[in-house]
């Protein structure tokens, strides 16, 4: 593997890791603001959507990013 490759592994990892974590506490927080009337969930739930919208936009930057440098060397 490349450095490029090994980069991106741990990219992937990363964001996989930031999207399951906020899955799940998304979830938890939609729950008690919809079952229990907790006002301040909702919020939490928009931030930890837009934090796992996030890690993907930066891993999928990443991916553009180093198949660009690729796609440049081999030019």
């Amino acid at each position: 593997m490349n450095a490029d490759a090994v980069l991106q592994k741990k990219r992937l990892t990363a964001m996989l890791a930031i999207d399951a974590v906020c899955f799940v506490l998304a979830g938890a927080a939609i729950v008690g603001h919809v079952a229990m009337g907790i006002g301040w969930l909702l919020p939490a739930f928009l931030v930890l959507v837009a934090a796992g919208l996030g890690a993907q936009i930066w891993f999928v930057l990443g991916w553009m990013r180093a198949v660009k440098r690729e796609g440049g060397a081999t030019s």
